[in-house]
């Protein structure tokens, strides 16, 4: 389980250090912080739930730009994140924290796919902070609107983050002798 201490120090990094670069172009060794700005919809559908209807999360569309304004990738539904040099990760949530204003949660995602070469290789974690807007509505979803869509405009500062390098040496792989002994080779 994620401790909070942990997840304070993640979110501190990500929203008080520098960004170790906020271009696509950021070349896959770079290690620490990339931050990029996302701008866009969460996409809602009214469904049926256990209280009533609901709006439930579709999914996320929206552009991802560096401190300069230029494009630097999507976000999409997975959730997924896909730089314009094609590298791209898929998330899962670890952590969710109340946003401090009336907005979508901050969350906290660890990588649990890459696909490609580029900005995004090797991020192990994704901070979703400093978010605006996004919440689904309230109201306006029945039984008579099962099925609608609605968006509701966001943004939020994505921390896509790196382990730093270490001088260790990686750890011995076992030797074949080592891995077919067996229970009997202990």
């Amino acid at each position: 389980m994620f401790q909070r201490g942990i997840l304070m120090a993640l979110t501190t990094l990500a929203t008080a250090a520098p960004a170790a670069s906020t271009s696509a172009n950021t070349p896959a060794g770079t290690q620490g912080v990339i931050r990029w700005h996302g701008e866009g919809v969460q996409i809602y559908d009214c469904k049926k739930s256990v209280d009533g209807y609901a709006w439930m999360l579709r999914q996320p569309d929206a552009m991802l730009t560096d401190a300069d304004g230029h494009v630097t990738g999507h976000h999409s539904v997975g959730p997924r994140w896909t730089a314009t040099d094609g590298s791209s990760i898929v998330g899962r949530t670890i952590e969710t924290i109340p946003s401090p204003a009336a907005a979508i949660p901050w969350l906290v995602l660890e990588a649990s796919s890459h696909d490609g070469h580029g900005a995004l290789d090797g991020v192990t974690y994704v901070l979703r902070t400093e978010t605006v807007g996004g919440v689904a509505p309230a109201d306006g979803c029945s039984k008579a609107r099962e099925g609608a869509v609605t968006t509701v405009p966001y943004q939020a500062t994505y921390s896509f983050l790196r382990p730093g390098k270490t001088n260790q040496p990686a750890p011995a792989q076992p030797t074949p002798t080592q891995t077919d002994q067996g229970e009997n080779g202990r």
